[in-house]
């Protein structure tokens, strides 16, 4: 049993009813005026469902190993910080009594223990119904339920009886609905019932969209470009317009065309690929759903196929206008019980792998950072720039320095003050080096 407590992440703390006071349109530039050179990269992963144990302690094992790169310190862009994800929560898995909730006291100490490292908790309904045609009434009964199932306190003392009376002690303020499917019953009753973000419309497919100019995440004021053109095609309801409510959309990723492919190591077409599975997939626009079902299952793609197009798409965006990354993950797939359950071309060792050599790739670029839904919104509310880039070239080590040579290293500008090697700048009298000024 997990009984210390931790601080939460940024956001994560005891919230209130938002005051519905963001009012931000659908755009390709970054808030506040703030350039895209200096806007931080945002890279939001977020697991849904989250109903096996082992799936769930090996994103907590991953993230818990990984920060965010250095920066300048400054906590408002997450530099250094530990990186956290959203868990989409099934809540039907924590309950004892329900004919799904056979494991349920352990998933419900996994998931006390992710909110106690500061990941979020956001509510994906009790019971993950399709909902396309749901009344307010049946919303508020799976929205509402699955709160209450995990809002309740967590004493907890063995997981093989566990209690419907305990919960994980958490309030979810985000949401995502089952098979993205929503209405607009949906929407008016998130925002009557004090959530602050949705994350089930998709976002990317309209033709003069691509990897490198998504919008960033916008509120509803203004209604949802996304939701519009699912609805002219006829596959969602439309919606009307909900003042204050986030939307942190689903994007679709861009599979790489097939020259392109090559630079990732690739000499056959992903896309032809993908349309021998998935027959509807539009090989010209090369998009697809930013999902690990879709790409793993759907469309059967190895490990090595899915990580360089996750490469790709974030190689665009931080080359293009830097719009926030999501993925639509779920845990489950990551326990190696899927691979008896529902066999794919990939195992499940596979998937993890995958994932985890994008977690470095994305952190290996210093204006990435890996952030949950919640701290995506929280940031877009208060929108913080990252410093400037220093124009001296990066200190390196093995390498001799001698004055006035400059460099540039953890967002400072440095200048030698006599000769040196490997020795690194630090803002000491007796260092080798001379502090010239903050990368802004």
């Amino acid at each position: 049993m997990f009984k210390q407590r931790v601080t939460v992440g940024l956001g994560l703390a005891a919230v209130a009813l938002h005051s519905h006071a963001a009012n931000l349109a659908p755009s390709s530039l970054p808030p506040a005026g703030i350039s895209v050179e200096n806007a931080p990269q945002f890279v939001a992963i977020a697991f849904d469902d989250n109903t096996l144990v082992d799936g769930q302690n090996w994103v907590l094992e991953q993230w818990g190993k990984r920060h965010n790169p250095a920066g300048n310190g400054n906590s408002a862009t997450f530099d250094g910080a530990a990186i956290h994800t959203t868990f989409f929560n099934t809540c039907e898995a924590i309950i004892a009594t329900n004919e799904q909730g056979t494991n349920a006291g352990h998933v419900k100490e996994t998931w006390y223990q992710a909110n106690l490292l500061g990941h979020e908790m956001a509510n994906h309904t009790l019971n993950h119904l399709h909902g396309l045609d749901f009344s307010s009434a049946e919303w508020q009964q799976q929205i509402n339920d699955c709160q209450s199932a995990m809002n309740k306190p967590f004493t907890q003392t063995d997981p093989e009886f566990p209690s419907d009376a305990e919960g994980i002690d958490a309030n979810a303020v985000g949401f995502r609905s089952p098979y993205l499917e929503y209405n607009d019953a949906l929407f008016a009753y998130l925002n009557q019932n004090g959530f602050k973000y949705d994350a089930s419309i998709v976002e990317g497919y309209a033709p003069d969209h691509h990897a490198g100019n998504q919008y960033w995440p916008y509120t509803l004021d203004n209604g949802s470009p996304g939701a519009d053109l699912a609805a002219s095609w006829g596959i969602k309801p439309p919606i009307t317009q909900h003042a204050g409510l986030w939307e942190v959309p689903v994007y679709a990723l861009t599979v790489p065309d097939d020259e392109t492919a090559k630079q990732y190591g690739f000499d056959y077409s992903l896309r032809d690929k993908i349309q021998q599975k998935m027959s509807w997939f539009d090989v010209q626009s090369g998009k697809i759903e930013s999902g690990d079902y879709n790409l793993f299952y759907m469309a059967e793609l190895s490990g090595p196929e899915v990580l360089a197009i996750l490469k790709y798409n974030l190689d665009r965006r931080l080359a293009g206008n830097k719009a926030p990354m999501t993925f639509l993950g779920h845990s489950t797939q990551y326990d190696d019980q899927m691979d008896q359950w529902v066999p794919t071309a990939s195992t499940a060792e596979e998937r993890r792998q995958a994932i985890e050599a994008f977690l470095d790739y994305a952190l290996s670029k210093q204006d990435v950072r890996i952030v949950s839904h919640l701290e995506l919104v929280n940031w877009m509310e208060n929108p913080q720039a990252l410093p400037a880039r220093c124009e001296s070239a990066e200190w390196t080590k093995n390498t001799s320095y001698s004055q006035p040579q400059k460099v540039s290293y953890a967002g400072f500008e440095w200048q030698a003050k006599w000769w040196s090697y490997n020795e690194k700048p630090q803002d000491k009298s007796w260092s080798a080096w001379q502090k010239v000024r903050a990368c802004r």
